[in-house]
């Protein structure tokens, strides 16, 4: 389930992203009769984000549900909390990283964009969440700055949230408040790899 929804949904989106940046898409090794992408990395192991807070292709916690300051009239209210992620085999030449999450399904072009956040120190391989660790935050499509949580319309309706982590050759991104947009354009010579995972939500919850 997770594979198909990667191949499905998070590579193709995140290859027509970078398509513009130069940079190559990591994906989780698999053989060549898998029909799944392979990983086109100098080393055994490619570069890879995980998170224990849910599975490839899962169900995101109902603590990352939007609430709080901001959500007034959302019809979401809940604990607004991002979800850990962590990646590992960094490529070579990384000097600091940048993150977003996307919802590919929401009806507006290139997606809903939940957190956009760059300026994460080479020496840093997780998120746990707002202010944990140095990195900038940007605007969000809500509007806000730093995270908001996943709030589709409360149809029943699976919406899919890819998390990607970039490997940049440079350790600063230069803006404040950046949009995803703007955050593309301006990683477009740095980026080195990405990597992402796939997470699910859907309203109402039951």
């Amino acid at each position: 389930m997770g594979t198909r929804l990667r191949t499905r949904l998070g590579w193709k989106q995140i290859a027509v992203a970078l398509a513009a940046l130069g940079a190559t898409v990591m994906a989780p090794a698999a053989s060549a009769s898998s029909g799944h992408p392979t990983t086109p990395s100098a080393g055994p192991h490619p570069f890879m984000i995980t998170s224990p807070a849910f599975r490839d292709g899962g169900r995101l916690p109902v603590s990352a549900e939007f609430g709080g300051p901001g959500s007034a009239g959302s019809g979401c209210a809940g604990q607004n909390l991002a979800p850990e992620v962590r990646w590992t085999n960094i490529p070579a030449q990384t000097n600091g990283f940048a993150f977003t999450i996307n919802d590919v399904d929401a009806p507006v072009a290139g997606g809903f964009h939940h957190w956009v956040v760059y300026n994460v120190p080479a020496s840093v391989h997780e998120l746990e969440g707002h202010g944990a660790n140095p990195f900038s935050e940007g605007t969000n499509s809500f509007g806000l700055i730093g995270y908001s949580g996943p709030c589709p319309p409360p149809d029943g309706q699976v919406h899919h949230y890819v998390f990607t982590v970039y490997a940049l050759s440079v350790a600063q991104v230069s803006g404040d408040h950046l949009t995803y947009e703007q955050l593309l354009q301006e990683i477009a010579p740095d980026v080195t790899g990405a990597t992402s995972i796939i997470g699910t939500f859907h309203l109402p919850l039951h």
